[in-house]
């Protein structure tokens, strides 16, 4: 593999709701002089595709029921912020611990929904972005018509692992290239075939990305990696990450779900 770039966009200006993200992507490419390459890979932060799509809630707009007070207590939060939790789940939790409400949505497993307070303003929420497929391909199309270069998209969130401390990037969409690589059948070192193993690349990516975007006040929501051997597809052959495997057929999961009743 030849020499991996990651190389951090800052934004020139604050993301608002009123704004379009290309042009705010095309003027901070030419305050860090930079342009983009064919075959690229552009990683975005999903809280800029959010707020640009009217993804951000304020607590004023929110009445918390019942239960969402009852939750808030054990995840010590405000009764608001569990309550949208709630509504982005569809009221789908396995429960609370401090600073947090585990829940499931179509994004997966994750913590509040994927619901933000960080960089969001006093009382107030961003959430994920609706439909991230549609938003990467979007951006993807935008950037070849208008910049004539072919560009993969990643729209990147961090999440959690289980037992783990800290945060990794995740790729809640990804568009113009292939992001999973199923290596099942190969052989390893030793001539053994490999029966489990799926690269997560587009999830790699994002959490390389990551260590230059930063999570706190770094401005930085897009990255652009260059040198990795990105492979092209057509619109036939996108894949929505988010659907790929059951939690039935999660290793992590799937234990829970499938246990017998004793």
């Amino acid at each position: 593999m030849p020499n991996l770039e990651i190389i951090p966009i800052p934004s020139y200006k604050l993301v608002e709701e009123s704004d379009d993200l290309l042009s705010i992507l095309e003027e901070s490419l030419g305050a860090s002089e930079m342009e983009f390459e064919d075959d690229d890979i552009l990683v975005i932060a999903s809280k800029v595709v959010a707020v640009v799509e009217a993804g951000i809630v304020s607590y004023s707009s929110i009445k918390p029921s019942k239960k969402a007070i009852e939750l808030a207590k054990n995840a010590h939060m405000e009764p608001e912020f569990a309550q949208i939790i709630l509504d982005e789940s569809n009221g789908n939790y396995t429960g609370a611990v401090p600073g947090a409400i585990t829940t499931f949505n179509k994004y997966g497993l994750l913590a509040n929904a994927g619901a933000d307070q960080s960089n969001s303003g006093k009382e107030k929420i961003i959430l994920l972005p609706r439909n991230c497929k549609k938003s990467a391909e979007n951006i993807h199309k935008r950037i070849f018509e208008k910049m004539k270069k072919y560009v993969g998209i990643i729209i990147a969130d961090s999440r959690t692992t289980p037992l783990r401390l800290g945060t990794v990037g995740c790729a809640l969409a990804t568009y113009g290239f292939l992001s999973i690589l199923d290596e099942r059948g190969k052989n390893d070192l030793f001539g053994r075939p490999m029966h489990i193993t799926v690269r997560a690349i587009a999830d790699q990516l994002a959490t390389a990305a990551e260590i230059v975007m930063g999570e706190t006040d770094e401005m930085i929501p897009f990255a652009i990696i260059r040198g990795f051997p990105m492979i092209r597809i057509s619109k036939d052959e996108e894949m929505d990450l988010n659907t790929l495997i059951s939690p039935e057929k999660c290793m992590f999961i799937g234990p829970y779900i499938n246990k017998p009743n004793e």
